[in-house]
C-alpha cells in the first residue's frame, strides 16, 4: 500500500529532499517508506538534524561507534552495518570497533554478540587458522 494523497506526497518529497541534503546526498528505503506519512518523515528529519547537526560535541567516529553499539544492543541490523561502516570511514580502527563489541558482549551477553558478528560478517573477515 502506498500514499495516494498528492498533497501529502508533495510534502513528503520536500521533506525527503531536506533529509537527503542533511545526510549528504542519500536517503534509505526506510526513509522513503516513512514518506507515506509526511508527519512521520518530518519528525524523523527534525530528530536527525537535532542529533547530528546541532550542538555537536562528540567527535564523528565516536558518535558512529555509539550508534553502532545501540544497534547491536537492540539487534537492529541496518543500524549495526551502516554505523560500523561510517565509524570506519570516520577514522575508527579495527581495535576500537572490537572494543565496542566487547562492551556489548559484557553488558548484553552472547545473545547480542553472535548476531552482531554475523551481521558485520561482510565488513570484518574471519581470521585464517593457517599461519601462512
Amino acid at each position: 500500500m502506498v500514499q495516494t494523497d498528492e498533497n501529502k506526497l508533495e510534502r513528503s518529497r520536500e521533506l525527503l529532499e531536506e533529509l537527503k541534503n542533511a545526510r549528504g546526498g542519500s536517503v534509505m528505503d526506510s526513509h522513503r517508506t516513512m514518506g507515506n506519512d509526511p508527519n512521520l518523515i518530518n519528525m524523523f528529519l527534525q530528530q536527525y538534524v537535532n542529533c547530528n547537526k546541532k550542538d555537536i560535541s562528540i567527535p564523528a567516529k565516536y558518535r558512529e561507534l555509539i550508534v553502532m553499539a545501540i544497534g547491536m544492543a537492540t539487534g537492529t541490523e541496518t543500524t549495526m552495518k551502516v554505523h560500523a561502516r561510517l565509524a570506519l570511514e570516520k577514522g575508527a580502527s579495527l581495535d576500537e570497533v572490537f572494543e565496542v563489541i566487547r562492551i556489548i558482549f559484557f553488558t548484553c551477553g552472547v545473545t547480542k554478540l553472535l548476531p552482531a558478528l554475523e551481521t558485520l560478517g561482510d565488513i570484518f573477515e574471519p581470521i585464517s587458522l593457517d599461519e601462512t
